[in-house]
């Protein structure tokens, strides 16, 4: 008879626990922007190359976009996408672009770019290893290991 009560016992607790209801989820006053993670797909232009850039973590998100001899390039920094504008560009030479290279955001912020050009393929080279470096809204230097390729259209 115990074993009884307290089989049912417990079904009545686990009724009262399925039936409570779930609190609602306060919603902030102010909506802020909503966080983009990558960039929307690009098209080259027949005769222009492009510089595509990824993150190296998972999920990979596609953060930078320049295309050769171009003054801006489109980037993901902070959760917001960014135009940049192009600044200098030095080191080796690789296709249509160079290894190392300086940006500027709107407000002024600096944005440097350092790439190791990769193995040639069909059309443009892979990028195994780049490095994103800029200053946060907050003031933290934020570097960003990142992977890609050049690739070229053709005329």
């Amino acid at each position: 008879m115990t074993k009884y009560m307290l089989l049912s016992g417990l079904a009545c607790l686990s009724a009262c626990a399925s039936t409570s209801p779930v609190p609602a989820t306060e919603t902030p006053s102010s909506v802020s922007e909503p966080i983009e993670y990558s960039l929307p797909a690009q098209t080259l232009e027949p005769g222009k190359c492009g510089l595509f850039l990824w993150t190296r973590d998972e999920p990979r998100h596609f953060v930078l976009f320049f295309s050769a001899g171009d003054a801006k390039a489109e980037a993901i920094l902070d959760g917001r996408r960014h135009t940049l504008r192009v600044d200098s560009q030095d080191g080796d030479v690789f296709g249509q672009f160079l290894t190392r290279m300086a940006f500027s955001k709107q407000d002024g912020g600096a944005v440097t770019l350092t790439l190791a050009p990769g193995e040639e393929i069909d059309g443009g080279r892979r990028v195994p290893l780049a490095r994103m470096i800029y200053d946060n809204a907050e003031g933290w230097e934020i570097i960003t290991p990142l992977t890609g390729l050049t690739a070229c259209q053709p005329e």
